[in-house]
This record gives structure tokens, sequence and C-alpha cells, in this order.
């Protein structure tokens, strides 16, 4: 057994009669026998240690041209619901959405949108319900070069060669295929075919966490490793002809979009750049029933109950603080926080729940504005405004899917 060099004194600290178990410090007595309290969190990381996580690239985002404004939004919403559905109740629920322009793959040049049987502006239209095999071909011909377009912006804002590309991780929910986009990338990029792929499939609105996840596990195997992330969603082709709630509120509410950056480990890098530092999930219990993203015979069907802004407002906060506090870092440290629009009352509610300072949202609330919910490319596109906006960090995105579980990420 190890002993005490004679006259050391023990500076170990040794539990009290005040110790109670709080989360986040232990209650000592030093070896003159005073009470302290020992922070039960790891120190501030200086930059060598901030320089040991993988670094996250410039991202680069991709739109598709056409665009709907407020009005033929409501146009259409009001085209594909049942004659019984109130037009004043649908007019309220796509106002409060926040959303001013939303981009979407399948309309055509004139206006049209012939998968859903709607004709040009001023034109009578014969609404009609399309299939999910006839849904999932239009989704391979706008994810495909809307995946591509991200991911070459990507590689050229990064400086990356495309050669030098070891992994590549996707993540969509929108819809499948195979060979799929990943394959897509490859070709269109022309990265080498000894690349590794991974796809990160169905997991809803958060999925560029997991995929950011993977990534980070990919390139922590080794210095020479570059991994492109890419997610792409094509969620209008899942409109519905339904007097369900939920349905019609996912009608006005998702849009189309992919977004795309470089992780890499890379010891040449300024630990001025932004570091991949950590990812945490949650599964709220109890919620299984709030939200749930299934396979119908006539596209993919969105659950969503009232009650999921509520959930996640009881849940967010201890688990927030408990992952801030793993590293060191409380609330008040946070330079920007990038929340998941799911819509306007889940920002509300995350915020809220977090005391956030006023305007710690505006980004998120400007991406949903300006987007609509792109589903997993969104988080990316509200961190690719705090790139070009410089906002101080850390940065901590959060978003929410089908579970009811919770995904963060903490960029240093």
């Amino acid at each position: 057994m190890p002993t005490r060099r004679p006259g050391r004194a023990d500076s170990r600290p040794r539990p009290c009669r005040h110790s109670s178990g709080v989360r986040g410090a232990i209650h000592s007595q030093t070896p003159r026998g005073r009470c302290q309290w020992w922070p039960n969190v790891t120190r501030r990381p200086d930059r060598r240690a901030i320089m040991n996580h993988p670094v996250v690239g410039p991202i680069a985002t991709a739109l598709p041209t056409p665009s709907l404004d407020r009005a033929r939004s409501f146009e259409i919403a009001d085209l594909l619901s049942p004659d019984d559905v109130s037009r004043p109740v649908l007019q309220r629920l796509h106002d409060k959405t926040g959303i001013d322009t939303r981009r979407v793959s399948v309309i055509e040049p004139d206006g049209s949108i012939p998968l859903y049987g709607i004709a040009a502006p001023g034109e009578p239209s014969t609404p009609r319900v399309p299939g999910t095999g006839e849904r999932m071909r239009a989704y391979e011909q706008g994810a495909g070069p809307l995946a591509n377009r991200a991911a070459a912006g990507a590689l050229e804002r990064s400086g990356t060669p495309a050669a030098s590309i070891t992994h590549v991780v996707t993540a969509s929910c929108t819809g499948f295929g195979a060979p799929g986009i990943d394959l897509g990338i490859i070709d269109a990029l022309g990265l080498p075919s000894s690349t590794r792929r991974t796809h990160v499939g169905f997991m809803g609105c958060h999925a560029a966490v997991n995929a950011l996840a993977v990534a980070r596990g990919f390139a922590s195997e080794s210095a020479e490793n570059r991994v492109l992330v890419t997610c792409v969603e094509i969620s209008t082709v899942h409109f519905h002809h339904a007097r369900r709630l939920d349905r019609l509120i996912s009608n006005i509410l998702f849009a189309d979009g992919a977004a795309s950056t470089v992780v890499t480990m890379n010891p040449a890098v300024p630990a001025s750049t932004a570091h991949l530092a950590a990812t945490s999930a949650r599964i709220i219990p109890d919620s299984r029933d709030a939200m749930a993203w299934e396979i119908g015979d006539h596209g993919f069907e969105m659950t969503l109950a009232a009650e999921v802004p509520t959930l996640i407002a009881a849940a967010i906060r201890e688990w927030v603080d408990e992952t801030l506090a793993e590293h060191g870092l409380d609330r008040t440290a946070i330079g920007g926080w990038a929340i998941h629009p799911g819509g306007p009352k889940v920002i509300d509610a995350v915020s809220d729940a977090l005391e956030l300072p006023a305007g710690a949202d505006a980004i998120s609330r400007a991406v949903l504005r300006d987007c609509g919910n792109m589903s997993s490319a969104t988080l990316l596109h509200i961190l690719e405004r705090f790139q070009l906006e410089d906002v101080p960090r850390p940065w901590v995105g959060l978003a929410f899917g089908p579970g009811l579980a919770g995904e963060l990420i903490l960029i240093r």
C-alpha cells in the first residue's frame, strides 16, 4: 500500500458531514478540517484540449430554386384540404407558422405541381393523391441534385480535395433508394471508389446531430480521415389530403433543403476553428405516442401531438445543464443557441425552459421564416448562419424527433 511522504499533507478531498449528493459538486473537508465545495465537472479546457476534438468545416447549404410565398403556400394547402376543413382555421394555422417562404423541389417552372394535380396559378386544379412509389421517384429526382450541390459547396468552402475524402455520411428521413444519395455524391464529385459510406435514415429532424456524431467517430480514428457529412430532405413529396390537424400543419410547415460539411481531426488547424466537442441524447419519458413518422400507402405520415412543446420544456433544462456541466460550462457561457424550428411553439418552449436571453433564438426563427422546416437539414442551415455571422462560440444545437427524442451538439 503506497504511503505519503513524511511531513506532506494529504490534499485529497474527504467527504464531510455536510455532503448531500448535490449534482455537480462534492462537499468535502480539507486536511485542516475546513469545508469546501469541489466542482464535479471538468475545468474549462484550454486550446490544446479543444484541439483534441474534430474540426467542423465551413457549412454549405443548397435550396431548390422554386419557392412558395405565403399566399401561394396557403392556396396549395387549401387545395389539398378536404372540403369540410374550415378555410379560416387553415388560414390561422398558416399564419402562426411564421414562415414567409418555402423552397419546394416538386414545383414546375410554371408554378404547377403535377405530383398533386395542382395547376399553375389561376388555372383550375384537380387535386390527386399519389402513392408512395410515385412520391419516392419524386424524392430521388429532387434529393440527388440538391445533395450534390451542398456537398460540392462544402468541399469548395473548406478547401478539401475530393480525392482526400475517406468517408461519406448522409442523413435523410423523407425518402429511400438504393443506390442512394451517398453513391450519387461519390459519383458526382469524383470521390475515391474506396470511400466508406454510412446512411442515417428515417431518424427525423435531429438526424444532423446523429450524422455528425458518426462523423466524429470516423474522424477521431485518424488525422488522415476526411468525413463528408450531407443532410438532404425533400419533405414536400409528403403533402396529404387529410382533415387531421397534424397533417394539415405538415402541409404548411415542411420544406426542402440540403446542407453539408467536412469533419476532420487535423492537427494543423488553429484552435480558433470550430471543434465538435460533444454530442448528447435524451429520450423523453412517456412520450412515445407524441410524435411519429411512418410509411403509409400514400406517402410518409406525420403524427404530431399538441403536447410536444410541453413535453420538451419539461425535460430539456436538466438535460442541457447536465451535459454542459460535464464540459465545465453552463448556459451563460453559450454564445449561440441553434434550436431546430419544429415550429414557433417548439422554439418558445426551449427558449423559455432554458431562460435564454432575448434574441438568442433569432437565427433559428429567421431560418424558419426564410426556409421552413427542412427536417434534418435545418440545424445545419442555422449553424451556417452562425459561421457567416461570426456568432461567438461555444454553440449548442438542439433538435427533436420521434421517440420523443432529443439530440444535442456542442461546438467550441
